[in-house]
This record gives C-alpha cells, structure tokens and sequence, in this order.
C-alpha cells in the first residue's frame, strides 16, 4: 500500500517538484495545500503518513511552522513531517526537529537523501522505489534492442 502524503508549500513550483519526487518513491499524494490554513484543515481530513510543508508557508497571525509540527504531531504522532524550504538556518531547521520534524530539506531537493530519510521511517517505500527502478531499468533494455 502506498504512503499517503499531503504536500503543503506557498509556491505550485516547490509543490510539484516535490510531487515529482515522491511520486518516484512510491508516495500516493493525496491533497496539496498554499497555505498553513488549508495544509491543517487538509491534515485532519486525509490523515496524511507523511506531511511536508514549506517553512515559508503563508501562515495566520497567530500561526508558525513550528505550532503546526506540534499540533500534527499531537494530533497523529505517527506522521512524519517533512520541512522545505527555499533557505533555512541551521538554529531554525533544529527548532523544526526539535518540535518533531523528521528532517529538514532546501530546494533543490536532493532525491536521494529525502528517499533515504523517508524510507527509514517508511520501509515500504525502499520496496516501492526499488520496483520503480527495475521497471525504469527494463523499459531502457527493451529501447535498446534492436530488431
């Protein structure tokens, strides 16, 4: 069964690429959100595994990244929260740890330690992302025969 995640990032760009690589991992996205309102609202909804969002994420007055990893993680504990973001220092990504964030990635994503992060937290997805390459493998062999 595939991992359910919700993408949650202010830029369509960000989201997409993030959709483009964890849909090669085996991911099934199942709501994407612009703003911290409708990543939460979506949150409670779909019961994501796994949540990413943009720590630059448009949020209310009264709302921060890091009220929202808490209140993911007191909600659903077991979810995994990702953070994005385009720059983050150092002091912020371990405040985003430190409320529960599994692991903090700056675009551009490199795929293979945000594969590398998730499937320790989800094995599911090494079998998933194992089966994408042999496929991907095969379909470049077949190419190459000649008739």
């Amino acid at each position: 069964m595939a991992v359910r995640v919700l993408i949650s990032d202010g830029s369509s760009a960000i989201r997409n690429a993030i959709r483009r690589h964890l849909e090669c991992i085996g991911c099934d996205i199942v709501a994407e959100a612009a703003t911290s309102e409708q990543a939460l609202t979506l949150f409670r909804t779909v019961q994501p595994e796994i949540v990413t969002l943009g720590a630059d994420l448009s949020y209310g007055d009264e709302s921060h990244p890091l009220e929202l990893i808490r209140l993911i993680k007191r909600e659903m504990p077991e979810t995994s929260v990702l953070m994005t973001a385009r720059a983050l220092v150092q002091r912020d990504a371990e405040m985003f740890q430190m409320a529960g964030a599994l692991e903090c990635f700056i675009a551009p994503f490199e795929f293979a330690s945000l594969w590398r992060t998730l499937s320790m937290a989800h094995p599911q997805l090494m079998a998933g992302a194992f089966a994408t390459m042999m496929s991907a493998t095969a379909a470049l062999k077949a190419s190459r025969v000649s008739p």
